[in-house]
């Protein structure tokens, strides 16, 4: 019975261990996902809006189990073979959204 018990409690410390570095990541998955959403929400602010952000809350589904994806998989991996060793983050490279007629920089860089 106290084997069992050490052995679970070494099991729980080294899964604990393991997935400290889980917010601490480039959240791949998650950033892909909202620059899609973004990037429709561009297109047709009313469908990928209103519709499938608001009403139907699709677009925060996806982006839970995106998230999921990322704390278990992607950042631990990311933090602990990259990151860690030198110090450094590994990053997430944004695109600038395809055929965009306005952005929050443009309206604040015109004054509207």
């Amino acid at each position: 019975m106290q084997l069992t018990k050490t052995i679970g409690l070494a099991a729980a410390a080294a899964a604990t261990l393991a997935l400290t570095g889980c917010n601490s990541g480039p959240k791949q998955l998650t950033r892909t996902w909202d620059t899609w959403v973004n990037e429709k929400y561009s297109d047709n602010a009313y469908i990928h809006g209103l519709v499938l952000q608001d009403l139907l809350p699709v677009y925060p589904i996806v982006g839970f189990f995106a998230a999921i994806g990322d704390i278990i998989v992607l950042n631990p991996y990311y933090f602990w073979t990259e990151d860690v060793w030198d110090g450094k983050g590994t990053a997430y490279t944004y695109d600038n959204a395809e055929g965009a007629t306005r952005s929050v920089g443009t309206l604040i860089e015109s004054g509207e």
